[in-house]
């Protein structure tokens, strides 16, 4: 069963992934899909163990719950990299400096391993919480 949801979860991604990087502003650089394809990954797994099964079944997974919760993290990505980007208007001067731009940029890295350490703390306890009942 674990291996069929990380399957599910993988697959969810991939089809998230490759959606938001054509319509979606993650294109950008192959980090930034990376970095989005690993958080709707595991916030897709992790919620997909969590929530309530709903929807149909496919090979024992109700895969709905799976892809509910990518969907919900691929559009906060989404909205992120919408509130990130820089506008085209902005002068040199508007523009935040580098050392600015490396601290903004080292929280965000921090950020992002906290999150997947959660998601992967999330996952683990759900299993275990399954396989204990």
């Amino acid at each position: 069963m674990v291996f069929i949801e990380l399957v599910f979860a993988l697959a969810v991604a991939l089809f998230l992934t490759v959606v938001f990087a054509v319509i979606g502003r993650q294109a950008k650089s192959a980090r930034r899909v990376l970095i989005f394809f690993v958080v709707v990954f595991f916030g897709a797994w992790a919620g997909g163990i969590w929530l309530t099964p709903v929807g149909p079944v496919l090979l024992g997974v109700y895969w709905l719950s799976f892809f509910a919760v990518g969907l919900i993290f691929a559009l906060v990505m989404e909205a992120v990299a919408a509130f990130s980007g820089k506008s085209v208007s902005q002068s040199q001067e508007e523009k935040t400096d580098t050392k600015e731009e490396g601290e903004i940029e080292s929280v965000m890295w921090i950020f992002f391993w906290v999150l997947i350490v959660g998601f992967v703390a999330a996952i683990v306890f759900g299993y275990v919480r399954r396989f204990q009942h």
